[in-house]
């Protein structure tokens, strides 16, 4: 044999036996003597070039017959017993102070294995669990089932990857997401991926906060007699004492400007019980460009366990980013849960205002100055003095007003931009006042309006949620006011209401955080501007603030009289100003208090019809919907209420009302939606599950007045996630149809936000568990892993089997040029005995 290389060597294979070869060889010599006895001396006795020749070629088909072979040796592979490594992936590994247990679970596994180097940490298979197996692959990973009810993956096929890359990938695995740990349903997932024969353990990498923990010891025990150890490597540090967490966050995504709204915040605390801290809503500074801006605090006591916090807080005119933070506490496991980020748009819709001047030195005011007001010629004095409340107003661009003026005792005319005066009064229907968010009585009692409309004023209080704004003495006559459909909703009582001779007096604000009274975004500014508030023009006595108003303002006096009185009414809201804020009054607002281009009276105005208008339902819906609550918790019932309104605003029976569910995030990938199917309605959609399916489609029935119309669910005890936002989407239709999939001609639509928040078990106890890991290790015969180092050495100590090696042969004689040189000789041979005349 010839060795060229350490795997390669060259072997004589010949195709024919020892026996074979002595066969060759007599039958070369007879057939030589043959040709001796028959054929006679051959010719080309004594030409040595031509019997080198043939001798060559014989001798090329000897060597070829004697088969020499290239060996190609490869040794046989090295395997070892498989090591299982099954990661936890849910929320608690998120918790820990420098590093997360997540982070400390793969740094053990990439420490052992680095350690040891890439041939001992061979044969190693890496899951990841929540609610179900997984592989721990980022690019595999997928959102857990949202409940245990769910088909669980065919295991066989799920994608491995090898554990030894782990320090190696460019993408590290995603970060523990699941709300559950379900640590006996992966082991009975990964069972039937293991070889007892080929198996060498489980490595379990976990805080221990599992569920079903009795189900898991049995699995452990039925490991341990196949032969399989579980190995535990507990994380989590013990020092901490417990933790406070944010479990979910509900506030409206779009806002209207310059409002105060509410957000709700769902917080679980463990091992605090009775310590107090601090929820903070941060935003980010327009002036200043800094972030960490309080816009609102609220201090709590933690009640060890699942509680809610809800905080009013005030946006600007831009969007803002909120940051919820609760103040650490010491002692905390982590502070990472304690934080968490929002962002609230501006709805942009426009507000509608009506505003009724009545008294006649103001309406020739606002009529030459609706005149002159634009003119390019007009310098900053004639502007100030021509200013009148709908270009204060209008100066915001989200509010359009109308104006309308009295014409003798009882008319109203309506101006226009040109001073056209039409017969347009005061709305006569309920569908042209309902289309008005605000409606200001300056100096104008309500006498001027008829019974109908006075009814409908009230209700559109009640009802619509509109903002009114009394101000001016003249508006505040007791006659005016008694028996008036709209006189129980005034903040005041107007009983004592007694007209005097109208005087400036000096006015102090008594609510300066108000937002009414929010005129610069500065406090420092602001508090200077509410301070040098002018003397304002008062003619009423007697004023008496009802038990549920707010007090904004007061005279100056020994005795301060109310001037400013505001209060929620319904779903509406009203502010009485018993001092005038409009025409004249206006004007020297404008010129007095404040400096220029800011215009403090023209902000004050926008922000008292902004106050007025939050719980407006803005524009004209046919539509309106509600649910009995705001959050929902997993089993409970809700109730959905919707009213349809006909083309003049009155209730409506004569439509089909339809509601469909779709998920809140346009990142669920989810196909069903927390609420059951209910009993009593037949099925069209060919769904079979227990669940409402997204984009499934429900019909609302009426009440038993038949008046509303209503929708009873009940939510599913299972919930994937803390906060299972959905919205439902609710359209009305006329008209009759015979098909299943049109439901008729579209009136309205509108969109109601449910939350189902949920308790995660993940966070009702934070601490680690390492007691349970103990026993999952002694049942089931594995250890207890405290340091990289032991798992190296489980790994080292695996039993390495070498196969046996593979050899390739390829003969030697198959080369394109030994065939060449064969033909090349016999060519020549036959050339050279042509040219002799031997051929």
């Amino acid at each position: 044999m010839l060795y060229f290389l350490a795997e390669q060597r060259l072997s004589w294979l010949s195709p024919l036996s020892v026996s074979n070869w002595w066969l060759l060889v007599a039958a070369c010599v007879l057939f030589w003597l043959v040709l001796q006895v028959g054929w006679g001396r051959p010719v080309v006795r004594r030409r040595f070039g031509l019997v080198a020749i043939r001798a060559a070629c014989i001798g090329l088909a000897l060597l070829i017959l004697l088969g020499p072979t290239v060996v190609n040796e490869t040794p046989g592979a090295t395997s070892r017993p498989t090591m299982f490594y099954l990661f936890d992936g849910s929320q608690s590994m998120n918790l820990g102070r420098e590093t997360t247990r997540w982070q400390d679970s793969l740094d053990f596994v990439s420490g052992a294995e680095m350690s040891v180097g890439e041939e001992a940490s061979s044969h190693t298979k890496s899951f990841r669990f929540g609610h179900r197996l997984m592989p721990l692959s980022s690019e595999s990973h997928a959102p857990d089932v949202e409940d245990s009810s769910a088909a669980l993956p065919d295991t066989k096929s799920l994608n491995l990857i090898s554990s030894k890359n782990l320090h190696q990938q460019v993408a590290p695995p995603a970060p523990p997401d699941a709300s559950d740990s379900r640590l006996a349903d992966a082991l009975r997932q990964l069972s039937p991926q293991m070889d007892p024969d080929n198996s060498a353990g489980v490595v379990l990498l976990s805080d221990g906060r599992v569920r079903a923990t009795e189900s898991v010891e049995r699995l452990a025990e039925h490991f341990g007699k196949h032969g399989t150890p579980i190995h535990v490597v507990p994380v989590g540090e013990l020092e901490g004492t417990g933790d406070v967490a944010i479990v979910s966050l509900v506030v409206e995504p779009r806002v209207r400007k310059f409002t105060e709204n509410q957000l709700t915040l769902f917080i679980r605390s463990f091992g605090f019980n009775g310590q107090p801290t601090t929820i903070r809503v941060l935003g980010r500074s327009r002036i200043a460009e800094v972030n960490d801006v309080v816009l609102a605090e609220l201090p709590i006591i933690l009640n060890g366990g699942a509680q809610s916090a809800s905080l009013t807080f005030r946006v600007e005119d831009r969007p803002e980013d909120l940051t919820v933070v609760v103040e650490p506490i010491r002692g905390e496991l982590t502070d990472r849960n304690n934080s968490i980020q929002t962002r609230v748009d501006i709805d942009r819709t426009k507000l509608r205002v009506l505003y009724v001047e009545g008294d006649v030195n103001n309406q020739q005011l606002l009529l030459r100055s609706l005149l002159t007001f634009g003119e390019s010629s007009l310098g900053p004095t004639s502007v100030t003095q021509a200013m009148n409340v709908r270009q204060a107003l209008q100066a915001d661009e989200d509010i359009e007003c109308t104006v309308l003026i009295r014409r003798g005792s009882q008319s109203l005319m309506r101006i226009s931009d040109g001073v056209n005066e039409t017969n347009n009064g005061f709305p006569k229907t309920r569908a042209e006042l309902f289309a008005y968010d605000c409606v200001v009585l300056s100096n104008l009692g309500p006498d001027v309006l008829d019974e109908e409309q006075a009814e409908q004023l009230a209700l559109w209080i009640e009802g619509r949620g509109g903002g009114l704004i009394v101000t001016g003495s003249q508006a505040l006559d007791a006659t005016f006011w008694e028996d008036h459909p709209v006189a129980p909703y005034l903040p005041i009582v107007t009983e004592q209401l007694k007209l005097g001779i109208v005087q400036p007096t000096s006015v102090q604000v008594t609510q300066a955080k108000h937002p009414i009274w929010r005129l610069r975004l500065e406090q420092t500014p602001n508090e200077q501007l509410l301070a040098a508030l002018p003397p304002l023009s008062l003619g009423v006595r007697g004023v008496i603030a009802k038990p549920t108003a707010e007090v904004l303002a007061t005279t100056r006096d020994s005795q301060p009289a109310p001037v400013m009185i505001a209060h929620r009414a319904g779903r509406g809201r009203v502010i009485v100003s018993t001092a005038d804020l409009g025409g004249t009054a206006l004007v020297g607002l404008a010129e007095t208090w404040g400096p220029q281009p800011e215009r403090v009276a023209s902000k004050l105005w926008r922000n008292m019809v902004y106050w007025a208008t939050e719980g407006s339902s803005i524009g004209r819906r046919r539509l309106m919907a509600d649910s009995d609550k705001r959050f929902y918790r997993p089993g409970e019932k809700m109730v959905i209420d919707a009213v349809a309104y006909d083309e003049a605003a009155r209730k409506s029976d004569k439509y089909r009302i339809w509601a469909m569910f779709e998920p809140m995030s346009l990142d669920d990938v989810s196909i069903y939606s927390p609420v059951l199917w209910p009993e009593n309605v037949v099925r069209e959609s060919g769904e079979v599950g227990p669940r409402i399916a997204w984009g499934e489609e429900l019909p609302l029935s009426l009440d038993a007045l038949g008046d509303r119309y209503q929708l009873e669910l009940t939510l599913s005890e299972a919930s994937g996630s803390g906060d299972s936002g959905m919205r439902i989407e609710m359209t009305a239709y006329e008209g009759s149809t015979e098909s299943g999939f049109d439901h008729g001609t579209q009136v309205d639509s509108t969109s109601l936000a449910v939350h189902v928040l949920n308790d995660p078990f993940e966070q009702q106890n934070p601490l680690p568990n390492r007691e349970f890991l103990i026993r999952i290790a002694n049942l089931s015969g594995g250890q207890v892993l405290e340091k990289p180092e032991q798992l190296a050495h489980l790994l080292e100590k695996r039993h390495a089997s070498t196969a046996a090696p593979t050899q390739d042969l390829t003969p030697a004689w198959s080369r394109w040029w030994i065939w060449l040189a064969m033909l090349a000789m016999l060519t020549t041979e036959w050339i050279w005995r042509r040219n002799t005349g031997l051929a």
